[in-house]
């Protein structure tokens, strides 16, 4: 083995952010990594269920100052192919294709912090009935789906506007609505944490990037509005955070700092034309499972 094979296949047990693009799911994937070599790399994720192995594959590595002694946060980006995908330890194995050192340097400023959520599709074709419960698992303070906002307004840059829910918390009136055609392009967002603070039980919503849930709307504000998880329960609690143009629970205002808990269906506005009704983890596996049943994709 050469000197330069050998480099390629030192690798170090780091965790780093990364992110991965595969124009197949058409959405950013977040992930840490596990190991590192010249030639490849292992990333843990939830979204493993994404990849198949031969995948195509965009892979961003981000690099924190205290690693690079650089006074800023910068990026290595370069191409990947899915060598392995581990079901059991939830991860992705990658081949590079060229090596790390040869990857092209993104500055923190030039990465693009989007979130580009799932859709309902992605549940209807990804997740068995057998995953169902590691679904809730990874994601036990629920999700919440996009709702019609009406008229689309030039404000907007990242509206909800596919789904038409009915007011009734019924699930057979939810079910009855959710027949219309364009239910799999609904928007799906897992409320939990995206980002690494010290805030453990809250998860933040807002239009800008520092936020574990980005919405791209610009009535939206840049801090709008946190979920608050109970620690020692499944409760989730709404809160605004003074916002311009409201956070509104069922059509009621919130008052600003003050905990509202949702529950099963509720409407939460953020915003006049952002609206999304929240899911418990139960209620919404229970859903996809009988969206399935009814309207296999």
């Amino acid at each position: 083995m050469t000197s330069r094979e050998r480099r390629k296949h030192v690798r170090m047990q780091r965790q780093f952010e990364a992110r991965l693009f595969n124009a197949k799911v058409k959405y950013e994937i977040e992930g840490l990594t596990e190991n590192i070599s010249q030639g490849g790399v292992y990333i843990r994720t939830r979204d493993w269920r994404s990849f198949q192995t031969g995948d195509q594959a965009i892979v961003t590595l981000f690099l924190p100052p205290s690693f690079t002694n650089r006074e800023k946060m910068f990026g290595l980006r370069g191409n990947a192919i899915v060598r392995r995908v581990d079901n059991k330890k939830e991860g992705v194995a990658l081949e590079f294709a060229r090596e790390l050192q040869e990857f092209q340097k993104v500055e923190h400023s030039e990465i693009a912090i989007k979130f580009r959520y799932k859709e309902i599709s992605y549940y209807l074709r990804s997740v068995s009935d057998l995953e169902f419960v590691d679904l809730i698992r990874a994601n036990p303070h629920g999700f919440l789906v996009e709702k019609s906002a009406g008229e689309r307004t030039n404000n907007a840059v990242f509206q909800f506007n596919t789904l038409a829910l009915d007011e009734d918390q019924s699930m057979r009136v939810i079910k009855r609505d959710f027949s219309m055609g364009n239910i799999y392009d609904a928007k799906v967002i897992e409320v939990r944490k995206r980002k690494f603070d010290t805030a453990k039980n809250t998860v933040a919503i807002g239009r800008a990037a520092t936020n574990d849930i980005v919405i791209y709307d610009n009535l939206v504000s840049k801090t709008h509005a946190y979920f608050y998880l109970h620690p020692s329960s499944q409760d989730c609690y709404i809160v605004d955070c003074g916002s311009k143009n409201g956070t509104l629970l069922n059509g009621k205002v919130l008052k600003p700092f003050e905990q509202y808990k949702v529950a099963d269906c509720d409407e939460i506005c953020f915003g006049p034309q952002t609206k999304t009704v929240y899911f418990s983890s139960i209620s919404f596996a229970n859903f996809i499972s009988e969206l399935k049943d009814a309207h296999p994709v």
